[in-house]
């Protein structure tokens, strides 16, 4: 019996054609690795162009905060600085001083002169609603605001003033550690809240949506360590949790007409809005604080960062502190509008441009 000799050729094709195969997939493969290598470093010098750009800018805030004077409406960032009148205490009090541009504390957007792509908004703290000192009544007048039904206001209050207190004793409508333990909660911190955000962790509070909200997309609420109310920096809903009786329009009325007048006093309140004010004695503080909401925003990406700055200008080892970090989640950036050039915050080197600061005031 005859055999028949397969030829070799007939292997060789079929090899070759699965080497071929395989350099492509494994040419692919690389491919694709390389650019997601890429992409990945793309996104990683990004982020560090990022983090080197807000750390430049919060640098130029701070320094633009602590050289230059407070007033009733803001920080004067201009020349022609007016001097004191008179050398009194009740000139020094009462004085306003002004030049040709201001830095409003009230959260309006300004563009920022170094670096153009990002937005900076400076809120002082004490125009906001501060979780570590306000009391059971103005915290129901906050939630009526907001629309949060009458039967929650007890326990939202309760809960909020068990969390800070120190004794382990349970409000009405309350809870202490034993309730949070049973709950699989973590227990009340029975201290100060270190950011606006802890008070999620409280019982009830972070059903409050539409109140979490409002403060992802601007502050209202804050942990600042700072006594007394600033009616001229403060948002509407402030306003109208701070001032009994104060209507939407009467707020507008406030809000329009501080645009041009600050407030100065009870009277001066209780003009523009037509109410008799019967505060607390000294709950009014008609001038910034030295604590900070920052909100610094990417205009191109609508990244958004908002930390807190505390000025400590007698303490000469640590003249500042950024009290805390919070980078607001994407579902909340809202799509910025074009931004006036002319709204700009300064840069340092224009502000050195400038040479009047607060140790040049006597010398005018």
């Amino acid at each position: 019996m005859k055999v028949k000799k397969i030829s070799s050729q007939g292997f060789v094709l079929p090899v070759t054609l699965w080497v071929i195969a395989a350099a492509g997939l494994i040419s692919a493969m690389l491919a694709e690795w390389l650019s997601d290598a890429t992409k990945n470093a793309i996104a990683i010098k990004e982020k560090a162009h990022t983090s080197i750009a807000l750390s430049n800018i919060q640098n130029e805030i701070i320094f633009v905060m602590s050289r230059r004077p407070y007033t009733y409406r803001g920080i004067q960032v201009g020349k022609f600085l007016s001097p004191i009148k008179g050398t009194g205490f009740n000139d020094i009090i009462n004085a306003d001083f002004m030049s040709d541009r201001m830095i409003r504390l009230d959260g309006r957007p300004y563009v920022v002169e170094s670096n153009n792509k990002y937005i900076v908004k400076i809120q002082d703290g004490k125009g906001l609603i501060n979780l570590n000192t306000i009391n059971e009544s103005y915290l129901k007048r906050m939630f009526s605001s907001f629309s949060i039904p009458s039967e929650q206001h007890d326990l939202l209050a309760d809960t909020l003033i068990d969390y800070r207190d120190e004794d382990d004793f349970s409000r009405l409508s309350g809870a202490e550690a034993n309730t949070y333990l049973r709950r699989g909660l973590y227990p009340p911190a029975n201290q100060s809240l270190l950011t606006p955000w802890e008070a999620q962790r409280i019982i009830g509070w972070s059903n409050a949506e539409a109140l979490w909200q409002k403060q992802h997309k601007k502050p209202l609420l804050t942990t600042c360590r700072a006594s007394g109310f600033n009616p001229n920096t403060a948002p509407s809903e402030a306003l109208i949790t701070f001032i009994q009786d104060l209507t939407p329009d009467r707020t507008e009325n406030l809000i329009e007409y501080r645009e041009s007048f600050a407030f100065r006093s009870e009277q001066n309140i209780g003009d523009a809005s037509g109410i008799i004010l019967n505060s607390d004695p000294f709950f009014f503080s008609f001038l910034p604080g030295r604590c900070f909401i920052i909100d610094l925003i990417k205009k191109n990406t609508q990244e958004h960062i908002r930390f807190s700055l505390t000025l400590l200008p007698r303490n000469t080892n640590q003249p500042w502190q950024i009290d805390y970090v919070h980078r607001i989640p994407k579902k909340y950036q809202q799509t910025l509008a074009q931004d006036n050039s002319e709204v700009i915050f300064p840069s340092p080197e224009e502000i050195y441009r400038m040479g009047t600061n607060v140790d040049d005031i006597n010398k005018l």
